[in-house]
């Protein structure tokens, strides 16, 4: 884990990337979708979701009115990100539920080898565990295949 040392440290870097690609660091929220997209013409843009202003640039409150209204935005990539950045996307609703539903089918297996309630393993919580696990690799797996 980054010292916050460290954390503060790319935090200015990650602003001053956004800065030198015409992003305006303040509307990009901490846990905002931002990946790098190849268009069909070759040409590259950061692709992030950012907050919605409103006619006089102040941050647009959402529809229930309990956060801010962000929007999807595209801005030609100028510069190069930090060695370090890696691209983010939120988990979608579709993402979650089938990790949900690889967990709950997991639970809901059989002992190995066929014999015994649902739920219950034969060699105890550790197999269990062991089989809830391969579900949400499995999951993390085929979500960034």
């Amino acid at each position: 884990m980054p010292s916050p040392q460290d954390y503060a440290t790319r935090r200015e870097a990650y602003a001053a990337w956004l800065t030198a690609n015409a992003i305006s660091p303040g509307i990009v929220l901490m846990d905002a979708d931002v990946t790098i997209v190849t268009k069909d013409d070759g040409s590259r843009v950061i692709a992030y979701e950012g907050c919605d202003l409103t006619t006089d640039g102040h941050k647009q409150p959402d529809e229930r009115g309990t956060g801010v209204a962000t929007r999807r935005f595209e801005t030609p990539l100028l510069v190069e990100p930090p060695d370090w950045w890696e691209p983010y996307e939120k988990p979608t609703r579709d993402d979650l539920l089938e990790v949900l539903g690889r967990v709950q089918s997991a639970a809901e297996q059989t002992p190995p080898g066929g014999d015994g309630v649902a739920g219950e393993y034969e060699f105890g919580w550790d197999a269990a565990m062991a089989a809830v696990k391969n579900a949400l690799r499995e999951s993390v797996t085929a979500r960034s295949a």
